[in-house]
């Protein structure tokens, strides 16, 4: 029901929509409901010899046998024609929802994702939020077409039907609505079983997902220790591990439908006998038998419909369930309010204060703790110390990408908690250790925190990161796209992009992590003379270990044990 809840929530706004896909579909089950008449009247009127209804005269007039063949053909030819027409129509437009359904959903998806904290991505395998993201939110749509609009069309025939055929018949109207209860009974037992092995097979369709996007993440490193074999062989177990699931699944549904389907078949059989021997007694002319048998069909048709739905709903629930998943995660960090008004961000001066601040992935394992600092406005702070000290997560707390498990941080003297995140964040920027380009041009990844710069100063903030030079020997320049796919640049042309990038936003608090560590002698030097253009003027915590770049820090300290232990400063570059 939860889910289903929702589905409902997503549709909400196309709810004007369904006024004319409704329509639509009503107008081509009212052309089926009238398509076994013009059959009827043949058999009875123009082979059996019996008079036209009273109220067919105004419209055939007085022609009688063989003479209402065309008539008749033409009423047949139009009523077939106008189902399929208004039926097409119908579904047209229930498609067309359905994808609106099916956007609206992967934007929220996506919007959630990307206020994702590091904890939580880091928390969460990859190629299952991919799936979830990609294939799981096709769930939606399916609940919607496959079931919300298949659901009402079919209990609107459903009802329709069962008027029409007691209207003919009431005693075999009776008999065939005896088999009816078998299908909501069938749904109760098998849906739970369904909808629990869907929920399997999705999960098993993520972790190949997530094993593909791994070992694509990684394939140069898996390649050099000759792993292929290796990999393959697991690869292979999770595909039959998914194949084992996916076949529970549609075994379950075949087994639900034969199920329906046998017991649909009996009553058929029952009711064609009933049928012909109210013929025999006179009760019903062969016409009004065929009518009977044809509304019979199109009362198992809804009945058949109904039966899918219930195994629709089963799986794709379990879609809904996990996208609900995502869509519920709280978002990280929360923000209590108290700060500014929204629109009147001011610019920092760049006091940083950590007071008394620990923090653990995990509860019982503290990467920092009761760590104290006070770095004054325009000063550069170099944080150095071994591999997993804790020098990356210091940075993460400024911006608020982690959470202090005690104690706060404080920027110009408020709690970075009473700070709105988006305006918090606009007074930082990062510059990551691994240089990360967005697919797009140059000048689009350089003006990540300005978007609405002019070209001009693009080309100042990458001439004083020394990345003009190289930018403009590209044969497109700043117009030449780079990203996954696109254009390679080294890493040394990509930690320039990234130092150009923070100069353009001009934050006045600046985190460098290990700005050089992956660069030879001659890219160092370029970008160090980036470095100190960009940390002038700002609040600077760089995470670094080699000489040449501790000594644009006015300050050094050591990470040790989850605390900082000032060092002396090296000399300052010559």
């Amino acid at each position: 029901m939860k889910s289903l809840l929702r589905v409902l929530h997503c549709f909400r706004p196309d709810a004007l929509r369904l006024v004319p896909t409704g329509a639509w579909l009503v107008l081509g089950s009212l052309a089926g409901w009238l398509k076994p008449w013009p059959l009827a009247w043949i058999v009875d009127c123009v082979l059996g010899g019996r008079p036209l209804p009273a109220g067919l005269a105004p419209w055939l007039g007085t022609a009688h046998g063989a003479a209402l063949l065309p008539a008749l053909a033409g009423l047949t030819l139009a009523l077939h024609l106008g189902q399929a027409w208004c039926l097409a129509a119908g579904n047209f437009r229930s498609i067309d929802v359905g994808l609106r359904g099916l956007g609206r959903v992967r934007n929220a998806v996506f919007a959630r994702l990307t206020g994702f904290s590091p904890r939580q991505t880091q928390a969460a395998r990859t190629g299952d939020l991919l799936y979830r993201a990609n294939w799981d939110t096709y769930a939606f749509q399916t609940i919607f077409q496959q079931g919300l609009v298949t659901a009402a069309t079919a209990g609107l025939g459903l009802v329709v039907m069962v008027g029409l055929m007691w209207h003919l018949d009431g005693s075999l109207t009776l008999a065939a609505l005896g088999t009816v209860w078998l299908v909501p009974l069938g749904i109760r037992f098998f849906g739970p079983r369904m909808q629990a092995a869907g929920g399997r097979a999705q999960a098993a369709d993520s972790r190949l997902t997530a094993t593909l996007q791994q070992t694509l993440a990684g394939l140069r490193v898996l390649q050099s220790y000759t792993r292929e074999e290796r990999l393959q062989a697991g690869f292979q177990e999770e595909t039959r591990e998914a194949h084992r699931r996916r076949r529970t699944q549609h075994g379950w549904e075949l087994i639900y439908g034969l199920a329906v389907s046998t017991a649909l078949a009996v009553g058929t059989t029952a009711l064609i006998w009933l049928g012909a021997r109210r013929v025999l007694v006179g009760a019903l002319t062969v016409g009004e038998l065929l009518v009977f048998l044809a509304y019979l069909a199109q009362l198992y048709e809804p009945l058949q419909l109904l039966s899918h739905v219930g195994a629709t709903v089963a799986a794709a629930g379990a879609g809904v369930r996990r996208v609900g998943e995502v869509l519920d995660t709280p978002v990280e960090p929360a923000e209590r309010g108290g700060g500014l008004p929204a629109g009147t961000v001011v610019r920092a001066r760049g006091e940083v204060v950590f007071e008394g601040v620990s923090f653990g992935y995990t509860p019982d394992r503290l990467v920092l703790e009761d760590l104290t600092l006070a770095v004054a406005a325009g000063q550069t702070v170099a944080i150095i110390g071994p591999s997993g000290s804790g020098k990356s997560t210091l940075l993460h707390l400024l911006p608020r990408f982690l959470e202090p498990a005690a104690g706060m941080v404080r920027l110009d003297g408020r709690d970075l908690r009473d700070w709105r995140v988006r305006d918090l964040r606009t007074q930082v920027a990062w510059v990551p250790q691994e240089p990360h380009l967005l697919p797009g041009t140059i000048a689009e990844n350089i003006a990540l925190g300005r978007p609405d710069a002019p070209l001009e100063a693009i080309r100042e903030a990458a001439r004083a990161a020394n990345a003009d030079e190289f930018i403009s020997r590209l044969p497109a320049g700043y117009a030449t796209v780079v990203g996954e796919g696109a254009a390679r640049l080294s890493v040394g042309e990509q930690q320039r992009l990234g130092l150009a990038r923070a100069l353009l936003k001009d934050a006045p608090v600046l985190l460098l992590d290990e700005p050089t560590s992956a660069l030879d002698a001659a890219s160092e030097a370029l970008v160090l003379a980036g470095l100190a253009r960009l940390c002038a003027g700002r609040t600077t915590f760089l995470v670094a270990h080699r000489a040449a770049t501790l000594r644009l820090a006015h300050r050094v300290f050591e990470l040790r044990a989850g605390r900082l232990v000032e060092c002396a400063a090296p000399p300052p570059a010559g």
